[in-house]
């Protein structure tokens, strides 16, 4: 067997926990602009706002370096492993002769759970919640055959980029709603950099409400929802699609088409996301990014089974393994560093310094994830998410040798 080809007894695939730990960590680099000042609003506004005339050299660079590498590109992948995970599980539970969907509609209802309290009572730009409910749509395509999935993600996606194909979207409003919303903005930074416990849970309701309506889940719209999350369940769909065709489980049998997609995400991706920097234009953003998110993800998997560089890839392995309980402790640690009751650092970093405050929490959380695992199977949040799913406490003490 080559040494490329995973055998097919392993209970872990072991390149997606290095992916997941990878999309972790770039996700906290885009997410670090709404933990640390009032992203949403200012997003609105385009760039020209008040909050950017602060901004350095170093701060726009850091911003474009961002927006061309990782903005959106790391929820894709994230969205893909969500969609891999999905059939993973399943192919587990047949395996195992149990009932796959009962079992994944309880992880579902835990997710969803678990979404709502973040949102709600840590942070308000939580996506877990549209997960657990975009999930239940995914279900309805786990017997489908990886061609039929492929058809449904392209199509989907196409469907969702036609607005941007035939409009450009411009962001000139009234000045009436420019004032409304500046207004929000600044209320928002007075609120978490000053306010009190009590301040900061009535805007952080305030302002997930405002996102809720927006996505059609605040006004029970569920086509309105569907069609705006199109982008993460398209790649739900090719994430299950390339579980089935086994591409990440046995790569060298798909070296050619690996190697197709590779040459694709490459030239289109970064060819795309150029003419994004340079014209603003959305539909760049939506060709490149997944395009550019393949490029990463053949060439993580190419390069996690050449020996040398899979020891340093495995680094983010514990990371990915521990992923949801990372998500949820970089909300609780950068809230405490960025809100009133914590260091008090909202709306007082830029870009540049938020690149280091990133990488410095990734470093911790790394150090963490590896020292976590050497006691204990999976994080605390994996723990509790996998008992609400089995109706039972798991193990997850390691067994000591004896």
């Amino acid at each position: 067997m080559s040494s490329l080809q995973p055998t097919l007894t392993n209970e872990r695939i072991g390149v997606l926990d290095v992916l997941r730990g990878m999309a972790i960590f770039g996700i906290l680099f885009v997410n670090l602009a709404h933990f640390s000042y009032p992203d949403m609003y200012l997003s609105m506004l385009g760039k020209e706002n008040f909050f950017m005339d602060k901004w350095s050299e170093a701060d726009f660079a850091a911003a474009d370096i961002l927006k061309f590498f990782i903005q959106t590109k790391c929820i894709l992948l994230f969205s893909f492993l969500f969609g891999f995970g999905m059939v993973v599980m399943m192919e587990r539970a047949e395996n195992k002769g149990k009932r796959f969907v009962p079992l994944y509609v309880r992880r579902l209802m835990a997710l969803l759970l678990f979404g709502t309290i973040h949102a709600f009572l840590i942070w308000d730009g939580d996506i877990l919640t549209e997960y657990a409910l975009l999930g239940f749509v995914l279900l309805l395509f786990r017997k489908a055959k990886p061609k039929t999935l492929l058809i449904w993600a392209v199509s989907l996606y196409l469907l969702f980029s036609i607005p941007f194909m035939l409009t450009s979207f411009d962001q000139s409003n009234g000045q009436e709603w420019v004032q409304a919303v500046t207004q929000q903005a600044t209320q928002s930074i007075h609120v978490y950099g000053s306010g009190s416990l009590k301040d900061i849970a009535e805007q952080r309701i305030h302002d997930r409400l405002v996102y809720m309506s927006s996505n059609g889940m605040l006004t029970y719209n569920p086509l309105n929802f569907f069609f705006a999350s199109i982008p993460y369940f398209s790649m739900f769909l090719l994430g299950a699609a390339a579980a089935k065709s086994r591409y990440l489980h046995e790569p060298e049998k798909h070296r050619k088409g690996l190697k197709r997609l590779w040459m694709a995400g490459l030239v289109i991706g970064i060819g795309a996301q150029v003419l994004y920097n340079v014209t603003d234009k959305e539909i760049c953003l939506l060709i490149g990014a997944p395009f550019l998110m393949f490029f990463y993800v053949t060439t993580v998997v190419y390069l996690y089974h050449k020996t040398r560089v899979r020891t340093v890839l495995q680094s983010f392995s514990a990371v990915g393994r521990m992923a949801f309980t990372n998500y949820l402790m970089q909300s609780i640690v950068c809230t405490w560093i960025f809100y009133h009751y914590g260091l008090d650092l909202y709306g007082k970093v830029y870009p540049a310094a938020g690149v280091l405050i990133t990488i410095t929490v990734c470093a911790v959380q790394m150090v963490f994830s590896h020292l976590w695992l050497r006691v204990f199977r999976m994080g605390p949040f994996e723990w509790l998410w996998r008992s609400a799913t089995y109706l039972s406490w798991q193990p997850i003490v390691k067994k000591t040798k004896v």
